[in-house]
């Protein structure tokens, strides 16, 4: 088990009721168990960009899918000026549950050129770690059964879609030099997150 206390920057990611909030949550009590000092932050943040791209999320307003795309990345760069960038370079670590993987997968879905999303990103953070939790279908949706309403992106029909533009963008991002695990999160919690910590503990 690695004892280091290095400030890493770790993104979880997954479609809808994959995980990635609960995981973040149990990676964020690990670290600071062994004595981490850790930042827990979400995209779309709580910025002013990130109220609007919330807003979207839910259904409260539309926007056309390059002005979503825009809109994200736009709060992408207030949150790492605001949050993410001052808390590693006070020796914190961060967690982010979503980041430029999100952003490409649901807007690439929606038929938003990668590339243009990536160059208009690829000047922001890049994270130490991502890791992608892999979950079935019918798996998420039971998770998501006890939540009141429907945002924008869990309908049935976007799924396997969306699904499809992860891991497109996993292969476009690992190609850029981007350091990306694939895990099978239809386990149990704990197991889950022995093997993202795992990831974690294996980064030199």
């Amino acid at each position: 088990m690695a004892t280091h206390r290095q400030s890493r920057f770790v993104v979880l990611e997954g479609l809808d009721g994959a995980g990635s909030t609960t995981q973040t949550a149990i990676l964020a009590g690990v670290l600071r168990e062994r004595g981490v000092d850790v930042c827990v932050t979400a995209e779309p943040s709580d910025g002013p960009l990130g109220r609007v791209a919330r807003a979207h999320v839910r259904g409260e307003i539309s926007l056309p899918p390059h002005a979503t795309a825009l809109t994200f990345v736009a709060d992408r760069a207030e949150h790492v000026a605001r949050v993410i960038r001052p808390a590693l370079r006070a020796g914190r670590s961060v967690l982010c549950d979503r980041y430029v993987l999100s952003t490409l997968a649901y807007q690439g879905a929606e038929g938003v050129d990668k590339l243009w999303v990536l160059e208009a990103s690829e000047p922001l953070l890049r994270p130490d770690l991502t890791v992608y939790l892999d979950v079935p279908d019918a798996q998420r949706r039971t998770r998501m059964s006890s939540r009141t309403g429907t945002e924008r992106y869990e309908v049935k029909e976007l799924q396997e879609p969306i699904r499809r533009s992860y891991f497109e963008s996993i292969d476009l991002l690992a190609a850029r030099g981007h350091h990306i695990a694939v895990v099978d999160g239809s386990r149990e919690k704990g197991a889950v997150s022995a093997a993202v910590l795992a990831e974690l503990d294996a980064l030199p």
